[in-house]
């Protein structure tokens, strides 16, 4: 059987809990708010790119990486499916959600650009140095020669090379599993601070509409951005956060520190407020069941998300 190539970053068993009929196959609303366009799709059309997981490293399975998160998700699917039949958020179930959180706050496209670029960075600046003076340069080239036999300068003049480099035309890249081990220790490190939270389970009654989620479902903010350090991003493991993490159209997870575990029923402005909050946290895409939940525009007034490509 061949393995497959269509790797998903945003797992299907999270995306069907937005969809109109819960399962894997039912249709589920993009917002796309780059392209200003509106579509229904299935989960499985949207959060993935070929071979996203896939490794190339001698003697390893090249898809480990994605039969360990297959693997996960099928414990996470059945802990989604629970959780709002028994509204307990502990035990395994807390476990394995937030160990999820942990990972859909890291693994994305966009994340890894994001983690690849002080990477970039350093080496740029290492190769300025190590050309500053023709000395180190030569030295560097004589010191590698003799430990690996390898000329590096390939024939090129120090003059040639400090052009090269100074010029800029070249590019770059951070070998892909280096980024996925960059996101193993992340999804650890992050999954560990979460259990450091209380958690309260955020349920959408009555005629409150329903939660919403996107391509980046995990809000990190300050509870007061005008009373925030200077230049200072929220963290994890700040004090004065909150991270927000809309399990489904009917629940959602607010985590923060010093508070009592509860499970609460949300009202029609807090969830337009909470949905508004993840909207901002977006990517590019916006995920529901409908286009008729409710947000907060600009101004504060409540509207229906067909209208939100109009207000965007």
């Amino acid at each position: 059987m061949s393995a497959s190539r269509h790797h998903h970053y945003l797992s299907q068993c999270y995306l069907k809990g937005f969809t109109q009929g819960n399962a894997k196959k039912s249709k589920l609303t993009v917002i796309d708010l780059k392209e200003s366009k509106t579509f229904e799709t299935t989960p499985r059309n949207v959060g993935g790119i070929r071979d996203f997981n896939r490794v190339e490293i001698e003697g390893v399975d090249p898809e480990v990486i994605e039969k360990a998160q297959s693997e996960f998700e099928s414990k996470v699917a059945k802990a989604l499916q629970e959780l709002p039949e028994t509204l307990n958020f502990s035990g395994e179930t807390k476990d394995l959600i937030l160990e999820l959180i942990g990972m859909l706050a890291i693994k994305s496209p966009e994340m890894r650009e994001h983690l690849s670029k002080p990477l970039i960075q350093i080496a740029k600046m290492t190769m300025a140095m190590t050309l500053e003076a023709k000395e180190r340069w030569e030295s560097q080239i004589t010191k590698v020669k003799a430990d690996t036999g390898e000329d590096i300068s390939n024939g090129k003049t120090y003059e040639e090379m400090k052009a090269f480099v100074e010029g800029q035309e070249y590019d770059i890249a951070v070998k892909k599993e280096h980024k996925i081990h960059m996101e193993l220790i992340g999804m650890q490190q992050i999954t560990e601070l979460l259990h450091m939270r209380n958690w309260t389970l955020v349920k959408a009654g009555g005629e409150s509409g329903e939660f919403i989620t996107t391509d980046n479902p995990v809000s990190l903010t300050w509870h007061n951005p005008d009373q925030a350090p200077q230049f200072m991003s929220p963290g994890f493991g700040l004090r004065d956060t909150m991270v927000y993490f809309p399990i489904s159209k009917k629940l959602a997870l607010v985590g923060e520190f010093d508070r009592d575990d509860a499970v609460a029923e949300a009202n029609k402005p807090l969830v337009a407020i909470l949905n508004s909050k993840i909207i901002a946290n977006s990517y590019q895409r916006v995920f529901a069941a409908k286009n008729n939940f409710n947000y907060v525009a600009k101004g504060g007034e409540i509207c229906k998300g067909n209208t939100l490509l109009k207000r965007a």
